[in-house]
């Protein structure tokens, strides 16, 4: 129980405790054990450092990855073994029509021992690769640990807007009622007509619909959250936006881009390829198997016998297999080099077309916040001054009140939309550093 939930049992066990002051009954056990020592009388809102911490460790796609890098750590040390020998044992020479193993010679029973070697360096070469693979693997755990913490950032980003375009709504319906008021009081003078107090109690009633409109919003981005999250129930998440850092220049990113996760498994896959080859060249080597043999004779006289040989794999037909093989692997190694050149360009060019984006934003952010929005909202009060003063009309308070709404939220969209590039941009920079 966190520091937290205990300060808050004990406030309301001080509650419980003046209310028996002031002559109230004492609460049943049960209540006043729950009041106490519940972990959620205050639970703390979630932050998004949290959020992130709670989704490395949680999410079963991760924990999937972590057990294959520790599959493929251990097949790299079986591959680079040498096969187990093999032990023979065996009734040699012996006569069928009376199976006695004394009276015939090299009549013998037999325990043999061999051993397979493969072709020369093929175990060695097999063991790097597998532990490439497993390099690899850590490499895409890595780079799914980053998409998820993207993932989840958009969708934290994505509720926060929700909450705040609600907030702004709700205060464009005060801006509304101030239009209600205004256009009731020249009605009342005479001075306007009906028809102008019920437009302004539509405009401002229709907000109502807006309202409703991003709250389901925001429960499905709290629902994702929580799916992100492997929670039963959707989290109470921090109001106020993170601090995301701001990516540094494009000329740095694109340095770092070489250590991308993405760019680092496809580099491992070529590596992995690249190794292929060798391990295919090592066909031309014949494999060598080395045997030996003790036999015991049980004629009477006859002495005892021990046999050893060798026994070589003959490729001698390599223009249908061993050529075969190499040119296989190779095909394979181009095409991973391929990719990853592939991958490079794509990486490259999302990350321009992000930062370009992302300054884009923050010049309209900072537009709209010291200018457009200012302006709107000055030219709304003018507006419905000289409405009340009986100089202008209904449709040009309205047309103003609606400026500003769309202003609102048009910079909480530019503010969510940078927030979201940093987060892209981040990610883009995000180095492949090897898990412990």
């Amino acid at each position: 129980m966190s520091d937290v939930q205990i300060s808050s049992g004990n406030k309301y066990f001080l509650k419980w405790i003046a209310a028996i002051r002031r002559g109230a009954g004492p609460l049943p056990l049960p209540v006043m054990l729950m009041m106490v020592f519940s972990p959620y009388a205050s639970a703390a809102p979630l932050s998004l450092q949290g959020a992130e911490a709670i989704a490395l460790r949680q999410n079963p796609g991760l924990g999937a990855l972590t057990q294959k890098i520790a599959e493929l750590r251990h097949k790299a040390v079986a591959v680079a073994q040498l096969p187990d020998p093999h032990l023979g044992l065996g009734a040699v020479n012996l006569p069928i029509n009376s199976f006695s193993m004394n009276r015939q010679q090299m009549s013998m029973l037999s325990v043999g021992l061999s051993q397979t070697f493969p072709s020369f360096g093929k175990l060695g070469l097999e063991g790097q690769q597998a532990g490439m693979e497993a390099q690899m693997a850590n490499f895409t755990l890595r780079g799914q640990a980053a998409e998820l913490v993207l993932l989840l950032r958009r969708a934290w980003l994505q509720a926060l807007y929700t909450e705040d375009a609600v907030a702004t709504v709700r205060h464009q319906e005060q801006l509304e009622a101030e239009s209600v008021q205004a256009a009731l009081a020249l009605y009342r003078s005479a001075q306007g007509s009906q028809a102008e107090v019920l437009r302004a109690q539509l405009a401002r009633d229709s907000l109502a619909n807006d309202i409703t409109k991003l709250q389901a919003e925001q429960a499905s981005d709290l629902a994702q959250i929580a799916q992100i999250l492997n929670l039963p129930e959707p989290p109470s998440i921090e109001k106020q936006w993170p601090n995301l850092p701001p990516p540094p220049t494009l000329a740095e990113m694109e340095t770092r881009l070489s250590g991308q996760p993405l760019l680092r498994t496809a580099q491992e896959q070529t590596r992995v390829a690249q190794m292929g080859v060798q391990i295919a060249k090592r066909g031309y080597w014949p494999e060598v198997t080395v045997s030996v043999s003790y036999g015991q004779d049980f004629y009477p006289g006859s002495p005892n016998w021990l046999s050893a040989g060798v026994n070589l794999s003959l490729p001698i037909f390599p223009g249908d297999r061993q050529d075969q093989d190499v040119a296989a692997a190779r095909a394979k190694a181009l095409q991973a080099q391929y990719r990853y050149d592939d991958q490079h360009l794509a990486l490259t060019q999302k990350t321009r077309a992000t930062f370009a984006r992302y300054i884009a934003l923050k010049t309209q952010l900072d537009r709209t916040d010291q200018r457009l929005l200012p302006t709107a909202r000055n030219a709304f009060s003018a507006t419905l001054a000289t409405y009340s003063a009986g100089r202008a009309g209904l449709n040009a308070v309205l047309r103003t009140q609606k400026d500003v709404l769309d202003y609102a939220l048009t910079r909480l969209q530019y503010r969510r939309d940078l927030a979201i590039s940093a987060a892209e941009l981040d990610f883009l920079t995000t180095q492949g550093e090897m898990q412990p």
